[in-house]
């Protein structure tokens, strides 16, 4: 069950860019499972593509051509890069603290964004998706339960890109921390030469960088963020939209870090299934063939103008308006005033958005895909707007 603004949902189908829930209702889906639906719901090309090869079997011995034919076409053009292949990223994200940990025989972390729900990732965590200037975006969360946590094995947030803090925690902390991790979603928040700074910094402090691209990598490019904008990182973490909602990630990195993978002992049973494979490969040739890492950014593009053009005919567009990220793939809301703060009028815009259709996120970026190329552009500023005059006039209730 899922829950916007006060309204508790059970889906039961999707289909395109729309998912159908128990009640006979549609809604346009901006939520695609928090990322993993790159392409959308039950297309007909991707599911006879997995289906095809579904006579190969779901599970070998060990890791198979249907493996192999993925990460070189993944990896196409970087012969320097190895990949270890993973179920979900907080694996991944766990997979590469501990390849950090026996490089530097060090097991502190420094973090900065979400990087999964593992507890070195998770334990005592700010609203990373909060903007910078919102109050509620250094709440403290996650402080019990957490284990691997302690003196010994440090996690420090780094919150709000300042170099000078930054270098602080590596030369205070110097023989303690092996890892430095960061949401690529929050390279939206800072700018590519703060990064490369912070970057320069870990490696003078003998650290390995990790930049976790499960909300990017196979949604913005191919290999995500830091790849397109030549930064220079350790280790890559893709996942969520690699194979459009089957369950895979993969640590990717230079041999050297990645030769470690059989000494740690990362990877479990599951690793190497080929249901998830199947659809990684179907997903790739899908959007390689149809332009369709721009395809979907364009796409997100418009969606960002038809909200703000419903906001800006209600007079709203200084209290909220939404805004491309990374391109157009991600987007997001923007709040102005004392909105920024106000959690229980935002939670009511999502639901007055969904009593009209449309489902989107708050304090987190919502997604397009593919298949959004399609939408009744008209009809879609016609529900942001009937969804901005309930919420504007106090009434979240659908007309």
């Amino acid at each position: 069950m899922a829950r916007f603004g006060s309204r508790e949902i059970v889906f039961e189908r999707g289909e395109q860019g729309f998912v159908h829930d128990t009640q006979g209702r549609t809604y346009v889906d901006f939520v695609l499972g928090y990322g993993p639906i790159i392409l959308g719901h039950a297309l007909p090309e991707f599911q006879t593509r997995v289906a095809g090869l579904l006579n190969n079997g779901l599970m070998m011995p060990g890791f198979t051509r249907w493996h192999l034919d993925y990460l070189s076409k993944l990896l196409a053009g970087h012969d320097d890069l190895r990949a270890s292949i993973f179920k979900t990223a907080s694996e991944a994200v766990t997979g590469a603290f501990r390849l950090a940990a026996v490089t530097t025989k060090r097991l502190g972390i420094i973090r900065c964004g979400y990087v999964g729900w593992h507890d070195s990732q998770l334990a005592n965590s700010i609203r990373w998706h909060e903007p910078l200037a919102s109050p509620l975006r250094e709440q403290v969360k996650y402080t019990e339960g957490m284990r691997g946590v302690s003196d010994s094995e440090p996690v420090f947030n780094w919150t709000g890109f300042d170099l000078a803090e930054l270098e602080a925690l590596l030369e205070q902390h110097r023989e303690r921390i092996g890892a430095f991790i960061i949401d690529a979603y929050l390279v939206s928040f800072t700018d590519l030469a703060t990064l490369r700074e912070a970057l320069s910094l870990c490696r003078k402090a003998g650290v390995v960088t990790i930049f976790d691209e499960t909300k990017t990598g196979g949604r913005v490019s191919r290999l995500g963020v830091a790849m397109d904008a030549g930064l220079d990182v350790d280790l890559l973490v893709l996942g969520k939209a690699l194979a459009n909602g089957a369950p895979i990630s993969l640590i990717v990195g230079r041999e050297h870090l990645l030769r470690a993978t059989e000494q740690v002992r990362l990877g479990g049973t599951f690793s190497k299934e080929m249901f998830a494979i199947y659809a990684a490969l179907a997903t790739f040739d899908i959007l390689e063939s149809q332009d369709g890492y721009q395809v979907i950014a364009r796409t997100g593009q418009r969606i960002v103008e038809c909200f703000n053009a419903a906001s800006r005919r209600h007079g709203l567009l200084e209290r909220v308006s939404a805004k491309a990220v990374l391109g157009g793939s991600l987007f997001e809301l923007v709040y102005g005033g004392s909105l920024l703060a106000d959690e229980e009028q935002r939670k009511r815009l999502r639901r007055s958005l969904a009593d009209q259709g449309v489902l989107l996120l708050d304090a987190h970026p919502s997604y397009a895909c593919l298949a959004h190329q399609a939408l009744d552009w008209g009809r879609l500023e016609a529900q942001f707007f009937e969804g901005l005059s309930a919420w504007a006039s106090g009434d979240p209730r659908a007309p």
